[in-house]
Parts: C-alpha cells; structure tokens; sequence
C-alpha cells in the first residue's frame, strides 16, 4: 500500500512489505524550477541565477493569523479596541477644534467647555493610543518569534531531496527576511492601518452627521484619492517581490563566494565574484527605483487631489454660508465651525483610506512570506516527519538488505544512478563498498542513512522495509564519518557534542581518545577552541578526527565510513583504522559493531568480512578480499592497479618504534592584527551562544554610545558614492524645499477662508473664490515638486545603496585570508553587515532632502505666525520641539517601527546558514534538537524584554497622539483671551496658531522619515573601519611589482624559505612553524610528509601568500625576490592549487574549469588545450549519456557530483591555468584507484617543465619526487629524495614503513 495522502502532504505512515517482487515507488512530483535548470537550452545562455524564482502565491488573509493562539487573539483584539477608540480620537477632536473656532469667532459657545473637551480627548487618545502600539507589538514580535523559530525546525525536518532543489546558500537570509516581513505585517504599519479605517468610518459618519450635502461634495474626491493610492500599493508590492527577488540573488552569490573565499582568493577570483554581485544589485537597483517612480507619482496625485478638494469644498461651504441656509443638522445656519469640522473630517477620513497603503503593503508582503513559510512547511515530506509520527521506532539492528533497487537523484530524474542494486549485511559486520569514482558507492550510505527512498525496489533493516521505521531512531543506531568533514562555527565541544547532546563529560573524553584528538589539549583554549565557519581553523586531518568523535560519541550500532581517514597521515590512520577494527570486533557496550566503509584504497579494507564491488550502479561481485583476489573479476584489476602503483599494504607488520604519533596543531585561524578574539565588532557563535552574552551586550552597548558621540559622519566621502546623479541634488533640493513649505502655505491659505466666513457675504464670497484657486494652483507645484525630489532622492538613495554594497563587498575581499579565518566574520556574519550597512547608511541620504524640507516648513511657519500674532506666536513657539517630538514618534509608529536586528538574531542567523548548507550532517548525526534548542534561546534571547519594550513604546505613541490635543487646548484658550483684550484679532490669532501648528507638524513628519540616526551612525562607522583598514595583502589591488625576469616558467618556480616562524594572527600563543629553511630549484618536484598538523598546509598558505610569515622570509627566483614585495596577483596566477576538500560554484563544470581566467586581463584558453586539460584530468565522465558535457550543472558546492569527481574538475581547474608552480593538497585522496592512476600519471606529466608540491600521506605518490621535505612539530627534520630520507633511516624510513603496515 502506498503513502495515504493527507491534505497538501504525505501522512508520516509506513508502508507494508509486499510478499512478491517490489513495485515501482511513487515519485513525488515537483515544479521546482531547478529541474528545469538542468536541461536549459544551450542557446539562451541562461541559469536560475540569471532571474528569480517565482515564490508562491499570498496565502489568505485567514492563514495569516493561522499560527496565533486564543490568548494571542485576545491581546490582538484587545490592540483592535485600542485602535478603534484611537480612531474615533481624531473626529472627535476635529468636531472640537471647529466648536473652538466657533468660540474665537464673533460669536460661538463657550470655550472653557470646548478646552474641557478637548483636554478629555487627550487623556482618552493617551490611553487608547497605549493599548493599540502595545498589544500590536508584542502580537507582532511573538508572531515573528514563533515563525523564526517554526520555520528554523521546518528547514531541518525537509528531505534532503528538498535541499537538492533550493538554492542553500540564500535560504538563512529568506528565514530572517520573511520573520521581519511578518513582524511587520502585525506591527506598527498593521496597527495604524486598523486605526486609520475605524477613523475613516467615524469621520464619514460625523461629516454626514452634521452636513450630508457638503460630505457627499466632499467625499467625491475620496475615491479618486483611494484609486490612485490602490494603483500604487500594487505596483509597489509587485516591484517589491521583483527586488527581493534579486537581492536574494546576490546574497547567495554573497554565501556561496564567501563560503569558498580561499578558493575565490586562490584563483583571484576576486572580480568575477564583484562583477556577478554588482550585477545582481544592478538589477535590484532598478527595481527600486521603477518603485518610487510609482511611489512618488502615487502620493504626489493624493496630494494634488487633497489640494483640488480642498478649494472645491471650502468654496461649495462658502455658497452655503452665502446663501444664508440652515444646516438641517443642526438646525441652524450654516457656520464657519460647521464647514471645517465637515471639510476635516470627510478629507480626514479620506486621507486616512489613502494611508492604509503602507499597512496594505506591509501585510501583502507578509503574507508572501508567509507564503514561502507554508509553502516549506506544507511541502511533502515522504522521510522527515514534522505531524503525529505513526511510524515504529528501530531498537536493534540485525541486517540492512537491498532489494532490486534503482534510484535516481531528484536534482536529475532522468540519470539513474542504481540500476537494480542487491545487496545484504549482516549484524557484526565489517563491510566495504568499493569501486570507480560515480559507481553509487555513496549513494548506498544515503539510502541507508534514508536520505532518500527509492524510485524502485526496496531498502531493508532487520527484514522490514526501512521506510516503516522513524528516520531519527534509524540514524541513532548510526554513526556517520564523510568524505568531507562537517564543523560549525562554535566551540570544539559543541561540534562533538552535538553527536549526543546528553552524554556525560566522561563520554566525551572516552571518543575523543577514540578519535586520537590529544591535539587539542595544546591549544589555549582547549575544547572551547571556536571551529570556525565550516571548519575551516583546522587542518583536513584535524577536522575528520573531530568528526569521528563526533561519531563515536553516539555509541553506534553501525558506523558508516566514507573515506573517513582520507585526510589522516600514516600514523593517525593506523591507530585509528586499529580504533575502528577493535569496536567492530569487541562492540560498543557489550554489542558487536557493524562498520560499512566506502574506499578507494583496498588495503584499508582487505580485512572486511564483505566487500562490495559497484560497476556502474549495480553490483559486479562480492565476498572476502581472498575470494575476489581469486575470482579475479573487477575487484582484482582494481587491486592489481594499486600495486602496481605501490600502495599495497602488507597485513601483519608491526608499527614501528619512534614513529612520530602527534604534532602541533596546524590550525588556520586569524583575525584583524591585534585583534583579540571575538573583540572584532561582529557577533559570533564561540565559545558557547550564552556564555558571554551579558558582557558582549554590555560592550557593543558601550561601544554604539562611544560612537554616537564621538564619530563625525564623512557626508563628503558618503555623498561621493552619487557622484554621478549629483545633478539631481538640485532639483531634489528645490522640490523639498517647495514640498516642505506645502503645510504653512496651506494652513495660511485655511485661515483666509476662515476669516473669510465671517465677513460679509459678497467679500467673504470674492475672498473664498480667490483662495479656492490658489489652492488648486498650489496642488499643481506641490505635485511637481513632491514627485520631482521624491524621484530624486529614490535614485539617489538606491544608487548609493547599490555601490556602497559593492564597495562593501570589494573591501572584504581585499582583506587578507586571517580576517576571514575570524570567527567574529564568518560568512552569515558577514553576509548580514553587507545588507545592514548599505540598507542603514541610505538613510542618510535622506537627511538632505528631510532638512531641505524642515528647513521650509519651520521658516515660512514661523513667518507666517510671527507676522499675524506675535504674542500667539510667541506662547505657541514652546510647542514646536513638543509637537515635533510627539509628530516623529507618531510617524515612526505609521512608517513601522518594530523591525529591529541585533546581534543575538545575527548568531542565530549564522546557525541557520551552517545547518541549511550542511543538512546531511545535521541529519545523519541527529543534530536537529539541540540545533533546535541553541537558535531558540538566541531568538529568545533577542527578544528578552519585549514585553516591556512594547508597553514603553506604547506609551510614547500615547503621548504623541495625545500631547497635540493638550497645546491645542491651552492655544485656543490663550487665543480667545488674546482677542477679547483687543491685542489681537481672529486672523492674527489663526495664522499665529495654524502656522506654528503646521511648522511643528511637517518638521515632524520630515524628521521621522530620518531613520534611525544612531544606527546608521554606527553603521557608518563600522563600514568604513573596514573599507580604510589597510589589508598587508591586497589580492585586488596589490602594490608590489612583477619582476623583471627573462623567463617567468623558470624564474617563478624557485623557492625559498629562509627561517620561517609563522603563528596564525588568531591564535599567537601557538606557533605553527618554527624557523622552516628550504630551497626549491624551478622544476624540482616536492614531497611533503608529516603527520597531521605538523605545518604541511600552512607551507603551501604561505607558498600562496595566504599569510605573511613573522619572521623569516619567503623568496622567489634566481635574484631571491622578496615574496611579500610581488604583485600578489600576478604571483597567484603563476600558482595552481587543487585542495584536499575541492570548492566548486553552483554553475557549469565549464565555468568551474575557467574559473582562474581573468578575462578582463585578455586570458582566454584555445579548444585543444582545454581538450588536453580535460584529459590529463581524466574528466571524460561528463561526455558520458547521464551528464551535459561541459554544461553539467554541478549543483551547489559541487554537490550534484561524487567526490571523485570533484575532485577531477578542481585538478582541471587548476592544469587550465599552466601554472610554474603546482601544489597539491592530496589532490587525489578522493579518487578510486583507476582514477588516481591516470590522474597521478598525468599530474607526472603536468610537473614537468614546472615546480610542484605535494602534501601526501600516502608515501608512495610522493617518493619519485626530487625532494622530499619531512615536517614535524612545525620544522623541517629532514630533507632529500626518496633513497636518500630511505639510507638515512631516520623520520622517513619510520614513517615510510607505519605507512606499510
């Protein structure tokens, strides 16, 4: 029986046994358009990286609030009541304002009972006002909070086949972006949206409550007003969907290139990834500013609509007031008060439709992340189970059994990759699958780990089929060591102990023996030593020896080794390899141990009780090395290749006395000089998620209050970056001067009309006519110039934006290698300062245009009211900063406030970014929960407090809707007594009050649109330390200079290192290298041996000039050139590298293989020697019928290839460049014997003519080389060739035979 389908996903149920021959699996299907993208048409020269997706479609408006809780709903009705009583404040306000009006006029009520009303709204808006931001906020934040942390477990619950589809590298930024979209869409924006319709409702129905025949003359100008605010809200969300689009396109470029920067670095890659990311934002640029075109036309035509309604209302008021007839109403005649609560209250509401816009848009793109959300969560995961779990829990292991298996990888249906594979292993066991590089050797320890299921046959455990068991209890009975080993950014501890998140100190110590990691005893920091992103402060062989502790932590019924000692020298792979062979035949507490190995060399697995041997997805034969050796069939030709390339082991030996069995750690760490760790400015995941946090927070605290007070921002330097839209400037500047005088203008053109209302009835009807066409005149300019410097500034802004990320991005890669080995600049960390900077800085820009309008508005207003009363003026001058205040923090409220990033959300970022980009490991050493656990706490962490927080800013926007309400009361009370007296008359006292009003509010509005200042201060100040820090090597714009020589092939390939002491920058108590001297004729070819972490790889960094040593130099030619005083990237081009964990970038093998061209320098390749590389890479398999020639998508990180392969594509890679200089970083550790036989002759051939140097820790690759360098506890303890190091029977000779064993 199939999978029982449930509604938009697969139940979590098993599937029974079927007693006769297996059917077909059903295959899920996808519209993904990464399948698409593996067959795109070779004539339109086009990846998915060339446009974006498109994300699912908005889900209901009833889905969005689908995860809140009764108690939830009940705070958000609560904010909804807040809202509805704030709503009805400003009606009830206007209603008094006119009365007032009334009271100052000739003749009116009493205006002790008006100021009584008035003070009364007030505290009522206060307390209203405090209820509505209050409640939407915390709603809103514990929203986002349980969507971030719903959508984290949803990503670690998807099948790894879901991975194969996305893009990982912009899948940490997509869950951040989408939490704060979401938060957003409940927040501030959302609250005022509620507000502004119940006032909308409640002014419509005061207007036709007192004058339904001026309402309705009124009110046609609303929708004129809500169409074009409704048009505009849609080509906004549309133009906003197109620029995330892009800009999650560039930061997966971001991810992937910072991820891979040593490679990036290596091949001066440097500006092809600049080009590729300025592209990207090239493209979000324009977006951005196609959406404030529309923007700025939007809102310019609600302006100029406002103005048009405001002449024809006041004038059809006029006419009333002319005609000398009775409101019906009221019952009596027509007053100035009648027409201005009227006309206030119908364009009051209005407007307030048109400003649900922003709470429009806010919710829309909420719910298109909301959409994304569900659209993971409620794909169909037919492994992973996230519902009611239905399936058995596996208690013991007695066998796995393949039955006619065929499989296919989702990323590429059409290729399978197992053609009806059987195969059974028993209890106990120690089993090897061996074969050719892309048999399906590791294909097989994805379908046992249940990282897929089949497309045909069956998988078994204990005689039942694999899918009736929970995957987790599976991969517990597990223990999985890679090819390619796995850390995070987090302590030594941490990454072991995720293996089992519950086992005891003891535990831990005891796999630690296990794994041979006494090394990490001498570091300063011992098991709190920071991994670094991916690993990458530790050398190859460190890493994989903290991944089998990992392993081993869990007590495994089996362990799965996939080439698990590749990476390891002689010495370590042999105690090790005895650690492995004693578990399989003692067991793990009492129970026997079941190992299944995947191997390229045989004699690491001779010892099996089984082997297994792949021929192209299928089983040629099987059974003990001494019946495959007798059967001679494909096991056999594949042994004899080893011996005859004499990497034969011989069994029975024994080690050898005085071989070297630990070294110096050889770990690649660095930060900024002088830097001490996790000081760097960045947050990090070291030492622990919560150790330090109070002290982290105190001092990034203390370090933003230094900043904002003692940092003068460079708005010479910062506007440099529009050097070339300077022009707008201009008319930005006269367009926001005009628009900021819009308000004062306005309030005196109001006060005319309403002196005029008073006069007789043929001057008030010549005055009213008058100033009905000077406010559709001003209509006309406020349109022209709001659209003018709102275009301007938007350009303006996005041009800024775009280079500053680019600049951004071009400082980082002129930093040195050790500024990217900090764990404060990890690549999430990174990636997220590289939006933030840019996003906070543009804010800036603003200021300009927003002083340019303060400036107007508080001129002219203080103009304006000085000339009509200069007592009023005067009294009202001391609620300018009140209403200033009280206007900035209501429009902070309007434009959104709640969205708010720091650096306990940035940990916890970076957690998401390693976990979705390593899924297999999470998955295989059954990290999910306490992953889970850690990015939770950070996430709650991040919001400590917000409860408070939201009641605090809740209580500010409460004053600053109610604080107006009082200076209104205390000015119309002051006004009558001012007219009264005779020291003033209406008008004066009107224009006095309404100009003062109208300054204070539009400074308000203006100074809001600021941002914030301290933010974008810091910001500021953070990105440009990084773009002044002077890197020692500059890999983008070296200063040195090439030398001068006759013959770059010859001179480039002598070496020398002349008393070389090296420490990482990271970690200087630990001194890598100790005083290395060597010379290297050019042409010469050189072994490096030594155990793991005796300074092998950090000669080759310092070959690449990673590094600069301390002391000592490092030199090159016949003339003993300094290397520090070469042109960097020239020296780089004559180095061709091919590492020990190969990089390679989601696009073509093609665009991988050219990779170290600089096109822009002219270096181009002919055909033939591309043909010829290939060859001598043995790269034929992408000619085969599953692949597309060179067009072969590789997938992310290479993962759509097997390691063989990969590792095939970077030596190609590294050959296309003709390199003088050749290092090899165990270039074909990964390679099957076949391979690695054609590949080490051909690399016999690319070192000729060429110096080359080869980290081995199989002696036998390396011992024709013509000089052998013998590294140990950071020093060279012996040199020579192979006989010579052989005579001497020294270190060599002991490692030589360790090696035999």
């Amino acid at each position: 029986k199939g999978f029982p389908q449930a509604r938009g996903r697969v139940a979590c149920c098993p599937r029974r046994l079927p007693p006769a021959m297996p059917k077909k699996a059903k295959v899920v299907p996808t519209d993904d358009p990464a399948l698409l993208a593996e067959n795109k048409d070779p004539d339109d020269g086009k990846t998915k990286e060339d446009a974006p997706e498109k994300g699912p479609p908005p889900v209901s408006v009833g889905k969005m609030f689908s995860m809140a809780s009764s108690l939830e709903l009940l705070l958000l009705l609560l904010g909804t009541i807040g809202a509805f009583l704030n709503g009805a404040v400003n009606p009830a306000m206007i209603y008094v304002w006119g009365r007032m009006i009334d009271a100052v006029g000739p003749t009116g009520p009493s205006m002790a009972e008006q100021v009584k009303m008035m003070l009364l709204i007030g505290v009522a808006a206060l307390i209203a006002s405090t209820m509505q931001a209050g409640c939407f906020r915390m709603f809103a934040q514990i929203q986002s909070d349980k969507m971030r942390k719903t959508y984290y477990e949803t990503l670690l619950n998807k099948d790894i086949s879901w991975f194969d589809m996305k893009t990982t590298a912009s899948l940490a930024a997509e869950v951040s972006d989408d939490a704060d979209k979401v938060a957003a869409a409940f927040g501030d924006k959302f609250a005022n949206g509620v507000q502004g319709f119940f006032c909308f409702i409640m002014c419509i129905f005061v207007g036709f409550f007192l004058g339904w025949q001026l309402s309705l003359v009124i009110l046609a100008a609303v929708p004129l007003m809500a169409i074009g605010m409704i048009i505009m809200g849609k080509a906004v969300q549309e133009v906003a969907q197109e620029t995330q689009s892009w800009y999650s396109t560039a930061a997966a470029k971001v991810e992937e290139c910072l991820f891979a920067v040593r490679t990036v670095i290596a091949f001066g890659g440097e500006r092809k990834e600049l080009e590729g990311y300025s592209k990207a934002t090239r493209e979000a640029k324009s977006g951005a500013v196609r959406n404030y075109l529309k923007t700025s036309l939007g809102s310019s035509y609600a302006e100029w609509i406002w103005a048009l309604a405001n002449a024809v209302a006041l004038y059809f008021g006029m006419t009333l007031v002319y005609g000398g007839k009775v409101n019906g109403s009221t019952g009596r005649l027509w007053t100035g008060g009648d027409i201005l609560i009227i006309f206030f209250c119908v364009l009051t509401g209005g407007f307030t439709l048109g400003q649900l816009e922003p709470a429009n848009k806010a919710f829309n793109e909420g719910r298109v992340s909301m959409a994304r959300f569900f659209a993971a969560k409620e794909a169909a995961s037919t492994i992973q189970c996230e519902g009611k779990e239905t399936r058995k829990v596996l208690r013991s292991f007695e066998s796995f059994e393949f039955r006619e298996v065929r499989f296919s990888y989702p990323a590429r249906p059409t290729i399978q990759v197992l053609k009806g594979l059987s195969l059974k292993i028993e209890k106990g066991q120690k089993v090897a699958v061996v074969g050719e590089s892309g048999s399906g050797k590791s294909t097989v320890m994805s379908l046992l780990e249940r990282f897929y299921d089949p497309n045909e046959g069956f998988v078994m455990v204990n005689g039942e089929e694999l899918t009736t068991f929970t995957p987790s209890s599976l991969r517990a009975m597990i223990g999985y060591v890679g090819q390619e080993p796995v850390l995070f950014a987090t302590s030594v501890r941490d990454n072991i102990m995720q293996g089992w998140p519950s086992a005891t100190e003891a535990d831990m110590k005891e796999a630690c023996k296990a794994a041979q990691l006494q090394f990490i005893d001498a570091l300063p920091d011992k098991y709190e030593t920071n991994c670094g992103s991916g690993g990458s402060q530790f050398s190859g062989g460190q890493k994989q020896r903290i991944a089998i502790a990992r392993a081993m932590l869990r007590k495994p019924k089996v362990l799965f080794l996939d080439e698990a000692t590749s990476a390891l020298d002689s010495a370590s792979e042999r105690m090790i390899q005895e650690t492995i062979d004693s578990l399989s035949r003692d067991g793990v507490g009492g129970e026997a141990l079941t190992t299944v190995a995947i191997a390229h060399r045989l004699s690491t697995v001779r010892n099996s009780d089984m082997i297994f041997v792949l021929k192209d997805g299928a089983l040629a034969e099987k059974g003990t090395h001494d019946q495959l050796m007798e059967a001679r069939g494909q096991y056999y030709a594949l042994a004899a290749a080893q011996e005859t390339a004499g990497v034969s082991e011989e069994q029975d030996s024994e080690t050898p006395a005085g071989a070297p069995r630990s070294a110096s750690p050889d770990v690649a760490a660095a930060a900024m000089p002088g830097t001490p760790a996790g000081a760097s400015g960045g947050a990090t995941i070291a030492r622990g998620a919560t150790q330090t946090a109070a002290d982290d927070q105190k001092e990034e605290e203390e370090r933003v209050k230094k900043i904002s007070k003692e940092y003068k921002m460079p708005m010479g330097r910062l506007l440099g970056y529009n050097k070339p839209e300077w022009w707008l400037f201009v008319p930005g500047i006269l367009g926001a001067i005009v628009h900021g005088a819009n308000n004062p203008v306005q309030a005196y053109l109001l006060v005319g009309i309403l002196d005029a209302l008073y006069m007789d009835k043929e001057t008030m009807k010549e005055e009213v006519t008058e100033i009905a066409i000077q406010f559709v005149i001003l209509g006309c300019i406020v349109f022209v110039a709001s659209s003018i410097h709102m275009m301007a500034f938007g350009i303006l802004s996005e041009a800024m934006t775009q280079r500053l990320r680019v600049a951004i991005l071009t400082s980082v890669f002129r930093q040195e290698v050790g500024w990217h080995d900090d764990p404060a600049n990890t690549p999430g960390l990174v990636g997220t300062a590289l939006q933030l900077w840019a996003y906070r800085v543009r804010n800036l820009c603003a200021n300009i245009e927003a002083n340019a309008s303060v400036f107007a508005s508080l001129v002219l207003g203080l103009v304006i009211a000085f000339v009509g009363c200069w007592q009023m003026a005067l009294a009202m001058l001391g609620a300018i900063p009140v209403l200033g205040i009280a206007s900035s923090i209501q429009m902070y409220f309007m434009m959104g406030g709640t969205s708010a990033t720091n650096d306990k959300l940035k940990s916890a970022q970076q957690i998401v970014s390693d976990s979705v980009q390593n899924a297999r490991t999470v998955q295989a050493c059954g990290m999910e929960k306490s992953l889970v656990e850690r990015h939770n706490d950070l996430v709650g962490q991040a919001s400590k407090g917000f409860v408070l927080k939201a009641i605090g800013g809740g209580m500010a926007f409460g004053l600053a809707i109610g604080s107006p309400t009082f200076i209104m009361a205390f000015g119309f009370w002051y006004s009558e007594d001012l007219v009264k007296n005779g020291n003033a008359d209406f008008k004066g006292v009107m224009l006095a009050f309404m100009g003062i009003l109208y300054a204070a509010m539009g400074a308000g509005q203006f100074t809001a649109a600021l941002g914030d200042g301290v933010k974008a201060k810091v910001a500021c100040h953070d990105m440009f330390k990084l773009m002044d820090r002077e890197s020692p090597i500059d890999g983008l714009d070296p200063t040195g200079k090439v030398p001068d020589w006759a013959s770059y092939k010859t001179q480039a390939g002598q070496i020398e290192f002349e008393n070389v002491q090296f420490f990482y920058p990271f970690r200087d108590q630990v001194k890598v290298l100790k005083g290395v001297t060597f010379k290297i004729e050019a042409g010469q070819s050189v072994g490096l041996v030594g155990p793991s972490g005796g300074g092998k790889s950090t000669i080759m960094a310092l070959i690449q000039r990673f590094y600069d040593p301390q002391q000592g130099t490092v030199y090159i030619g016949g003339k003993r050139t300094a290397l520090s005083s070469v042109d960097i990237r020239w020296w780089r081009k004559q180095v061709g590298f091919v590492g020990q964990e190969p990089i390679l970038f989601n696009t073509t093998v093609k665009e991988n293989v050219l990779y170290g061209l600089d096109k822009e320098a002219g270096e181009t390749i002919t055909e033939e020697r591309l043909v010829e590389c290939k060859k001598m890479a043995h790269l034929n398999f992408i000619d085969e019928d599953k692949y597309q020639g060179w067009e072969t998508q590789v997938g992310p990180r290479g993962g759509r290839l097997s390691g063989g392969q990969k590792q095939r594509v970077a030596i190609c890679r590294a050959l296309v460049r003709d390199p003088p200089v050749l290092l090899l970083d165990e270039a074909t550790s990964a390679l099957d014997t076949e391979s690695e036989k054609i590949v080490q002759e051909a690399l016999e051939k690319a070192r000729c003519g060429r110096t080359s140097f080869a980290i081995a820790h199989r002696l036998s690759t390396i011992q024709d080389c013509d000089v052998i360098l013998v590294t140990a506890e950071g020093v060279i303890v012996e040199k020579g060739s192979h006989a010579e190091l052989m005579e001497k029977k020294g270190v060599y000779y002991k490692l030589h035979g360790s090696s035999k064993k």
